[in-house]
């Protein structure tokens, strides 16, 4: 409950400070500050101090007929009080109106700005961006909140420059509700900057080919994002979509963490269910055709350091589910290797020093060992795939 009041705190302070830095505030305070000088005079001027009328009095009565209400039987007699006087009602049809057409084109503006996908999103942390567009992009980002629980609808992000009739049907949408928007190239840092990206969890990078360009130049825009985002936070997991294999070889070569070929999935799907009868379903039910169950993956935790995968397969297989290999170096890639070589230092011996430092520099992450013997050893920074109901 704390922490909700500080972002709901932090998010007004946020938003007196925009409206600072573009003057509405700045006009708003001399509006008041000039109303307040004025309240003064007119009590220096029309009351004798002697009869204990006070300066917060005349600042309440001001205040209220300001608004319209009568709170006392006084009208100004002197002719410095009748001058004030008229100043200030000056002041309610004018400053008045004034600060009620800041705040309110500063709302509109906001709001504005928000559904156009041009308000930056500063206050968001560990939240989800989408670069990218396709047809079915509902479809897949209901499947991204519902395979992960922690994510919500308000943690994502869609970054793209597509037309703005789509972008208004999905962000109406209202089981979509709380979608946000940043409209631009991703290719281009200062997009990628009001995304926030440098606070993000989880990036996905996708080919937008709205002008029928070559798949070659969708890729390469892929391939800008990819190193913008890993530039601006390194401990980010990015997976991205290419269509060409060439680029596929240079977001490998750049660490990128999930890297994702269409055409050879494709390729393999094809020549598979040429192959065998059934294979088209059995590969929709592992990827999870709705019925719940698919191929999911589980961090291990230190208890199973150093325990067999047959050990493993059977506690899996006691809770009804089913390991089918293991995902060795698992983890961000910046996070593994530090890992793994203050795990290095430890040791007084300097041939095995450098033989470790080897070893990291040939790192493969996250390679996936399937059906591995009943007597491999699970190591640290593994992680198990299993076959299961979706939690």
């Amino acid at each position: 409950m704390k922490k909700e009041e500080d972002k709901n705190w932090g998010r007004i302070w946020k938003d007196l400070r925009q409206l600072w830095h573009r003057g509405h505030l700045a006009v708003i305070v001399g509006i008041i500050t000039f109303y307040i000088l004025c309240c003064l005079l007119y009590w220096y001027v029309e009351f004798d101090r002697t009869r204990g009328t006070g300066f917060l009095d005349v600042l309440l009565w001001n205040t209220a007929t300001l608004f319209g209400q009568d709170f006392a039987d006084h009208y100004p007699v002197s002719i410095p009080g009748r001058v004030l006087g008229l100043v200030i009602l000056l002041i309610s049809m004018f400053g008045v109106s004034a600060i009620t057409g800041y705040i309110s084109s500063a709302l509109i503006e906001q709001n504005l700005n928000s559904r156009r996908g041009l308000r930056k999103l500063q206050s968001l942390k560990n939240h989800v961006i989408i670069c990218g567009w396709k047809d079915d992009l509902k479809a897949l980002i209901q499947d991204i909140v519902r395979k992960n629980g922690s994510i919500r609808y308000q943690d994502i992000v869609l970054v793209n420059q597509v037309d703005e009739t789509k972008i208004q049907l999905l962000l109406d949408d209202e089981e979509l509700k709380g979608l946000q928007y940043v409209r631009g190239d991703y290719s281009e840092e200062a997009v990628l900057q009001r995304a926030n990206a440098k606070t993000v969890s989880k990036a996905l990078v996708m080919g937008e080919n709205q002008e029928s360009l070559e798949p070659e130049l969708v890729d390469s825009r892929v391939f800008a994002a990819v190193l913008m985002i890993r530039g601006m936070n390194p401990r980010a997991h990015i997976c991205a979509e290419v269509k060409t294999k060439k680029y596929k070889n240079y977001l490998e070569a750049q660490k990128c963490d999930e890297v994702i070929y269409s055409e050879e999935y494709t390729r393999y799907i094809l020549s598979t269910a040429t192959s065998y009868n059934g294979m088209a379903k059995v590969l929709s039910s592992l990827f999870d055709n709705g019925d719940g169950v698919s191929v999911q993956i589980f961090e291990l935790g230190e208890e199973w350091h150093g325990k067999t995968f047959g050990e493993l397969f059977q506690y899996y297989r006691n809770r009804r589910q089913m390991a089918i290999g293991v995902l060795e170096n698992m983890g961000a890639e910046r996070t593994l290797k530090h890992s793994l070589l203050a795990e290095a230092q430890k040791s007084t011996n300097y041939g095995e020093i450098v033989a470790k430092m080897k070893e990291v520099r040939k790192l493969e992450r996250n390679a996936p060992v399937l059906n591995p013997p009943d007597d491999y050893v699970v190591g640290k920074n593994t992680g198990v795939i299993v076959l299961a109901e979706e939690v």
